[in-house]
């Protein structure tokens, strides 16, 4: 391979995991941490535990509450991505000190962080542990733990909640996988906001595609990824609708625009619906395969009207012909459910099982459908003050935190979840992927490792639990509660 390539694309690489780091190192977060932690500094400076917990889980068949980790590689970086700067921290002690509407901030405690270090690179004295990439767990289950003075804790909740979105794109990439095996393709480039949304949600799709390379639209993603991802692309409605013209009619338009891209292409998904995919597209379709019948990679592309029927009569219409194994292209809102309703519908028509039947799914807006936090319900709690575990209650059900530095293990089919300081018979899930300050994350861009795990765990849980010391906890915490709504009622 040139050189150049190798180069250019290190250099992407590069670029898309520098730009996740926090807008050139000023300390930022939401200012309710500021007013907060500055009212009480000796409290702020106290070691603390906080843990990361999606409180819901996707709202869609075949996930069972089962959730998939992704995008320790892009999110850790938005913290740790290179040290702050001395002049940065003490930048950010003026403005929210001097200039902000807001005047308030935990000054002692960075400037404690600024005394104990030295030089112009500071670490923030933070651990954090949780599940590598593609390991399955549940909802409820805490999927890491941030431990370290408790203010510069709280400061990385915002960020950290954005985990809520690769784990999202990870699962629904399962159950896209789990609807239609490795034979689906994302076309969703367009939703994305930005290139590097592009990128962080294919690596998650990736994971949980069944260690199989993605099929995308995305040009930049197979440049970067060439082993991840592979493009696939066709004839688009804008290319026909080019030879149109009122002196000849809209069939003639469509079928010159299909034979023009067919002369020029060993392989096409023939797309029929630019006047009407049930008449016109479908006779057109077949005019052009059966003159380029030596060409056997020019298949079919349905994406509007009623998928299920089209995928049937195209078919069954190319048997008739004589026209074998030409994979039909299907889309328009594809989900797993319509991938599903498709599969039973093809095969009770035409008696062929699907995946060997060729109908092929392409999933466009799909993996932004529900991708916001409110979701999954993602939650970042303060567990544990030093040795004092620490609860939330909540008027609303399900949002009761879990107390203690946690950590997960495996026993069999069952998850654990423990206080770190317990001794449990089972295999630890968590591993460290920062330690103070510093990505340490064994894994860190080895997706494949990731899409293994997700592979090996997918099915492989069946419940969770609570270990005997976090029980003991939450039971004393809950008693404490009616003692306490008691005494407000007397």
């Amino acid at each position: 391979m040139l050189k150049s390539i190798v180069d250019k694309r290190q250099g992407m690489i590069e670029e898309f995991l520098s730009r996740w780091f926090l807008l050139g190192g000023i300390i930022s977060s939401d200012t309710y941490k500021r007013t907060m932690w500055r009212v009480d500094e000796k409290l702020s400076q106290k070691d603390a535990a906080y843990h990361l917990t999606m409180r819901k889980g996707l709202p869609e068949n075949g996930a069972n509450d089962r959730l998939i980790m992704a995008g320790h590689e892009w999110l850790l970086r938005q913290w740790f991505y290179k040290p702050l700067k001395r002049q940065d921290i003490e930048l950010s002690i003026e403005w929210y000190t001097k200039h902000s509407e807001v005047k308030a901030f935990p000054v002692e405690t960075f400037s404690k962080l600024l005394r104990e270090q030295e030089g112009d690179d500071i670490y923030l004295p933070i651990d954090i542990w949780g599940f590598p990439g593609g390991q399955t767990f549940f909802s409820k289950v805490p999927c890491m733990s941030f431990e370290g003075p408790g203010a510069i804790d709280s400061f990385l909740e915002p960020h950290k909640c954005r985990y809520f979105g690769p784990i999202i794109h990870a699962t629904k990439g399962r159950l896209m996988y789990e609807a239609a095996g490795a034979r689906h393709a994302e076309f969703g480039y367009r939703s994305d906001c930005d290139e590097q949304m592009s990128i962080a949600k294919l690596l998650s799709i990736y994971i949980g595609n069944g260690d199989n390379p993605v099929l995308t639209s995305c040009d930049v993603a197979e440049f970067i990824f060439p082993n991840l991802f592979k493009t696939i692309g066709t004839i688009g409605h804008e290319f026909m609708c080019a030879l149109q013209d009122f002196s000849k009619g809209l069939d003639q338009a469509e079928r010159e625009a299909m034979d023009l891209f067919a002369t020029n292409s060993e392989s096409a998904s023939l797309l029929c619906d630019l006047v009407d995919a049930e008449s016109v597209g479908l006779e057109n379709a077949i005019w052009v395969m059966n003159k380029h019948s030596n060409k056997k990679k020019i298949g079919i592309r349905v994406d509007s009207g009623n998928i299920a029927a089209q995928c049937v009569q195209y078919y069954l219409r190319m048997k008739a012909e004589g026209i074998d194994n030409r994979t039909i292209v299907f889309e328009d809102e594809v989900s797993p459910d319509k991938i599903r309703e498709v599969y039973k519908v093809f095969k009770a028509e035409t008696g062929v099982e699907p995946i060997i039947g060729l109908p092929f799914p392409g999933a466009g807006g799909y993996y932004y459908r529900l991708f916001h936090r409110d979701t999954l319900s993602a939650a970042f709690k303060r567990s544990m003050t030093e040795n004092r575990p620490n609860t939330k209650f909540s008027n609303s059900p399900g949002k009761e935190s879990i107390p203690g530095r946690v950590r997960v293990y495996e026993q069999g089919a069952i998850l654990v979840i423990a206080d770190a300081s317990e001794s449990i018979d089972g295999k630890p899930l968590y591993v460290k992927l920062v330690e103070q300050g510093r990505i340490v994350n064994t894994e860190d861009m080895n997706f494949r490792a990731q899409a293994i795990r997700a592979n090996d765990t997918w099915n492989k849980y069946q419940k969770f639990i609570f270990s005997p010391l976090i029980t003991e906890w939450q039971e004393r915490f809950r008693a404490m509660k009616i003692e306490a709504q008691e005494r407000a009622r007397k």
